[in-house]
């Protein structure tokens, strides 16, 4: 029996058909499956730390019904993206932190009379995203639907930071906002990109669309309120402090 036994029984996180065929070298997986991996947790960390902050500040930059659509993604991806039953319940994993976070915005954030008219709504918008994202796949056949993930993915993630900007000038606060909860979402971005990044770069053939002029557009305009962010944050604190001081 081989030394590396345990070695045999691993698997490789979401390879693409496409890629498989072409017989890809062990570093190839090894850096796509860092990545991803990376992201997930950047990610899960995103929802904890929106959490703990949406509990202190009892505010939320934005409107907890645009996580209808996240929730959806979440739920969808989850089954249509992966191979295998324990992929698909580490992707969940981002779905029930997602719910969990809903929960605790209507219940920190809303009025008590409002909370059943916005879940309400909330479950109507999720089905709604859920039959427009089967209709996408439908439109757009691809391998385990990486064409529509992809696209759909990064348009989910373009107005979060613009959003997070827009109400840091607007209520010159930063309550609802933290630098660790940008700290991990950045990181979560250039991973999120990097997963595609790394595969366009090594096949383009079978990832074109990653390098197409959209694509690439749509991935500065996501991180550019992204790196002015906490430059804005420390701004808009500080200015703060010093109406303090001054009272």
């Amino acid at each position: 029996m081989s030394d590396f036994w345990l070695v045999d029984h691993l698997r490789h996180l979401v390879v693409q058909p496409a890629d498989k065929r072409l017989n890809p070298p062990e570093g190839y997986l090894f850096v796509q499956d860092g990545l991803i991996i990376s992201c997930g947790v950047l990610y899960a960390l995103v929802y904890v730390f929106a959490m703990m902050r949406t509990i202190k500040d009892r505010v939320l930059p934005g409107t907890v019904k645009y996580l209808s659509l996240t929730l959806a993604y979440e739920l969808y991806y989850a089954f249509a993206t992966t191979s295998s039953r324990t992929e698909r319940v580490c992707f969940l994993v981002w779905f029930e932190l997602d719910l969990a976070f809903v929960g605790i915005a209507l219940w920190r954030v809303y009025a008590h009379d409002q909370r059943q008219r916005i879940a309400a709504e909330m479950a109507i918008y999720l089905v709604l995203a859920l039959a427009g994202l089967k209709f996408l796949a439908y439109l757009y056949p691809d391998d385990l639907e990486k064409v529509t993930a992809y696209w759909t993915g990064i348009l989910l993630q373009l107005p979060i930071g613009w959003a997070y900007v827009y109400w840091l000038l607007v209520h010159r606060s930063t309550l609802g906002h933290s630098l660790e909860m940008w700290l991990v979402r950045y990181l979560g971005c250039l991973t999120a990109y990097g997963v595609f990044i790394w595969s366009y770069l090594n096949v383009p053939q079978n990832w074109q669309y990653v390098g197409s002029f959209w694509s690439i557009a749509i991935m500065l305009a996501t991180l550019l309120p992204e790196t002015v962010y906490p430059f804005l944050y420390i701004w808009v604190w500080s200015d703060n402090e010093r109406k303090v001081k001054t009272v």
